[in-house]
């Protein structure tokens, strides 16, 4: 399997020595062996071992160098979690370090902090947060003299067993409090329950346990701000070990499968594992990429509580679900062995069960992420949009939106041509926003993936739905990596202005994802290409002005090493453009005949017969342009004013599912930021890039079947209704959503591909 945070990511030097010294410590022992030692033998782990992690850094990794620690972040820690996944480690690093000393760390007890955070960094103590998981214990403080009493419980304590001190979430007369309570304090109870995983929930009981007023870790003023905090960064390390959990699995079922045989031959090679192993290769990297952000947005924005809690909420909701799903299926590719305790798949579906439930699952966070993002788009969105040396203000640009976009344009039954919305172009060629992509030096605004995300999406808060400009994304970037410098001088200007549209020509009648057999032929006679042939789905192919293409020029070569790329000017004797009407009516597909249409050789781009490297390069820019979250999150904005027109937007069940559809949306943009910077730091995305492909054009269609779904008989009307922003017809929505999985490489396509070029299984 290829790993793919080489391909995508640039950890710095500092995580990746975190990582190769974890793997390293770890590899030390058989896999698995020290959980099948300690599980169900208390205290669930080696105190001896505990104080190695010690003195590696780990328990204390977090900590100011001031009180022992090491002084990192949590991008920092969710590198160390993701080893700790991998390698299924039964010490309580989340629960038995981090989240307490991150509670005493904000707490308002200078002196507690000193006494107990640099004793857990020398791995001398083991503390844990009992803070009440499950919504239903009671723990009452009430009021003697400076200090308080205790009574009640706190259960499904992670960490506990072992413990020499517990951070204590109770009700105080005057609100919240957080307390520390010594393992050996007179009142306190302390049992253990196993769990399935072989670890153990701890159980306190606190009868009459007095507790000083030095004990208070934080009083009624901060003391939920200060357990969400600790809970919130906790999520996101815990969301990290689940990560390496579900990656670990699936590489260990990948080599199973690869090494299985079954009627003859390795299992690994029949397509329907294949697309199953697919599948959770894209759950895998859907979480990788939100534990990414969510850390890096809890290192950056950690006293936020907003953003924290969204960003701790988006991870803990898809590591939680991805962690069961994945492992769930894993269990299925090894089929009958995999159900047996001595297979070590069966460890990993433990440990995420573990995970997913502790800290809240992923039905909780997906309430509680919409909750904190509120209705329609993230509440706690940054103003500015992009920087540099003309910055976009969110607020200025949503009035700029409004002042210049037609009224009478916002969410269209079906998405607006080039030609049709020419005049909005040129509004943006004013402002020099046609390109975002583009590097500045080339006339574009050199925008970084997230700020691309963050520009599109005010445009689609707004209902811009217009066809998307494919010489803008994918003609342009092309040429300016591979053209000559008269092409540059010519192509590209003229796309920036609008002054010249471009279509497609790839697929054909024979050649839809089998794109290298395509049949359409150019030969050379003097300084000309004669081309003859066919190409299909060429998207408004009738409005474009000029057309580039992939055509075979030489014949006696392999499929993929006699094409080459040429331009044409549609206005050239010989091409032949008829339109295919599509099931919602519409006519934007067309067929293209070639008819010895003669090209100047000058059009050709890069080397004769090179052109399969800039297909490639040009599939990665199309699955890019199909991948952007936008193609979901367009119809999306539109379902809650649906859902409210029809008295569903209070349903359960349908919240339920809304929630999830936002976020995998929102996890989706996650990744598509972290391929689009790989594309910024110069650097070429491989065949991962259909991950993004199959998420989004799928998601797309789950929108698009609870749009209709939620209309009712209205949606099959043919007719658009009347919302607020703007009309909505769901039957097009519906209809529009069908093809999306199918133009671009269909999906199956995709997941053959992520098979064979990523995870390297047999053929």
């Amino acid at each position: 399997m290829i790993d793919l945070t080489e391909r995508l990511d640039e950890p710095t030097e500092v995580q990746r020595m975190l990582r190769d010294a974890a793997a390293g410590f770890f590899a030390a022992d058989a896999e698995t062996q020290r959980l099948r030692e300690w599980r169900g033998k208390l205290p669930g782990h080696d105190r001896a071992r505990w104080q190695r992690m010690a003195g590696l850094g780990w328990l204390g990794l977090c900590l100011p160098e001031a009180l022992g620690g090491s002084g990192l972040g949590v991008a920092e820690a969710a590198v160390l979690l993701e080893q700790c996944g991998r390698a299924l480690a039964p010490e309580p690093l989340v629960a038995g370090a981090l989240l307490p000393a991150w509670a005493l760390l904000h707490g308002d007890s200078s002196a507690l902090r000193e006494r107990w955070l640099p004793a857990l960094a020398r791995g001398e103590v083991q503390l844990a947060l009992a803070a009440g998981d499950d919504g239903g214990d009671v723990l009452r403080a009430a009021a003697r003299g400076a200090g308080y009493v205790l009574d009640g419980r706190r259960r499904f304590v992670a960490g506990a067993a072992g413990a020499d001190a517990f951070v204590v979430a109770a009700q105080g007369p005057q609100g919240p409090l957080l307390l520390l309570v010594e393992a050996n304090q007179r009142g306190l109870q302390a049992t253990t329950q196993p769990r399935v995983d072989g670890g153990f929930w701890g159980e306190l009981r606190l009868e009459g346990a007095e507790v000083a007023a030095a004990q208070v870790l934080a009083g009624p003023a901060r003391a939920q701000a200060v357990l969400e905090r600790a809970l919130d960064l906790a999520r996101i390390a815990e969301s990290a070990e689940l990560l390496g959990v579900m990656a670990k699995a699936l590489e260990t079922s990948l080599a199973y499968i690869s090494m299985r045989e079954q009627f003859g031959r390795a299992i690994g090679g029949f397509q329907a594992l294949q697309h199953r192993a697919a599948d959770l290769l894209i759950q895998v990297e859907l979480t990788r990429s939100v534990v990414l952000q969510s850390a890096a947005a809890a290192d950056a924005h950690g006293s936020d509580a907003r953003r924290l809690a969204t960003a701790a909420s988006q991870a803990k909701a898809r590591a939680s679900a991805a962690a069961i799903e994945v492992t769930k299926g894993c269990i299925q590719l090894h089929g009958g062995i995999g159900y047996t305790d001595e297979c070590n798949i069966g460890l990993y579906l433990k440990k995420a069960m573990f995970g997913a439930a502790w800290l809240g699952n992923a039905a909780l966070h997906r309430r509680r992420y919409n909750e904190w993002a509120g209705d329609g788009e993230e509440a706690s969105a940054p103003e500015l949009i992009a920087g540099g040396e003309q910055p976009i203000r969110r607020d200025e640009l949503r009035r700029w939106l409004a002042e210049n976009f037609p009224h009478e344009w916002r969410f269209p039954a079906s998405r607006m041509s080039l030609k049709e919305t020419r005049a909005w172009h040129d509004k943006l060629y004013q402002k020099g926003w046609v390109a975002p992509n583009w590097p500045k030096e080339h006339g574009g605004m050199g925008l970084s993936g997230y700020e691309q995300v963050a520009l599109q999406s005010e445009f689609d808060r707004h209902g811009i739905v217009t066809a998307p400009n494919m010489a803008v994304i994918m003609l342009g970037p092309l040429i300016i990596r591979f053209g000559t410098e008269a092409q540059k001088r010519e192509v590209l200007p003229r796309i920036l202005s609008g002054e010249v549209r471009w279509c497609q020509g790839y697929s054909e009648p024979s050649a839809g994802s089998d794109l290298a057999s395509l049949r359409t032929t150019a030969v050379l006679e003097g300084d000309e290409f004669v081309v003859n042939g066919q190409k299909i789905w060429t998207s408004f192919a009738h409005e474009a002005d000029w057309i580039f293409l992939l055509v075979r020029t030489d014949p006696k070569a392999k499929k993929q090493e006699g094409i080459s790329f040429l331009l044409a000017d549609m206005r050239t004797p010989g091409i032949t453009v008829k339109r295919i009407r599509n099931l919602g009516g519409n006519a934007e597909f067309c067929e293209t005949f070639f008819d010895n249409v003669r090209v100047p050789k000058a059009n050709l781009v890069g080397g004769l017969n090179q052109g399969w490297t800039m297909a490639k390069s040009l599939l990665g820019s199309e699955r890019i342009m199909i991948g952007n979250p936008r193609g979901a999150r367009a119809p999306f904005s539109r379902l809650l004013a649906l859902a409210r027109a029809a008295g569903l937007d209070g349903d359960g069940a349908w919240r339920a599912r809304y929630e999830q559809l936002r976020l995998d949306i929102d996890d989706l943009e996650a990744m598509f930021v972290r391929c689009v910077e790989v594309l910024r730091r110069g650097r070429e995305l491989g065949a991962e890039v259909s991950m993004l492909k199959i998420w989004i054009t799928e998601a797309q269609q789950r929108v698009a079947d609870l749009m209709l779904e939620t209309a009712g008989a209205a949606g099959v009307a043919d007719a658009s209704l009347d919302l607020p922003g703007g009309a909505l017809h769901p039957a097009h929505v519906f209809f529009s959503a069908r093809p999306a999985s199918i133009y671009g490489g269909s999906n199956e396509i995709q997941r053959n591909i992520l098979a064979k070029a990523v995870l390297e299984l047999p053929g």
